[in-house]
């Protein structure tokens, strides 16, 4: 049970890093201003957690608990 949690922990951790990562690059080449940037930036960190909360709740992984 611990290997399987630290999987699921790493995932998360290879998972968020990515995402923000890429969400971060196109907002820093596609958007102008400063304001869109840190928005985008924001908007971008909120969806993926919200997606990957979902998707872990879906599967019922309750390795945060």
């Amino acid at each position: 049970m611990t290997g399987e949690r630290a999987i699921h922990i790493a995932m998360f951790i290879l998972l968020l890093i990515g995402i923000c990562a890429i969400i971060g690059w196109a907002s820093y080449t596609y958007l102008d201003t400063l304001v869109l940037r840190i928005a985008g930036l924001a908007l971008g960190w909120g969806v993926t957690l919200l997606v990957l909360y979902v998707v872990f709740k879906q599967l019922n992984w309750d390795w945060w608990s």
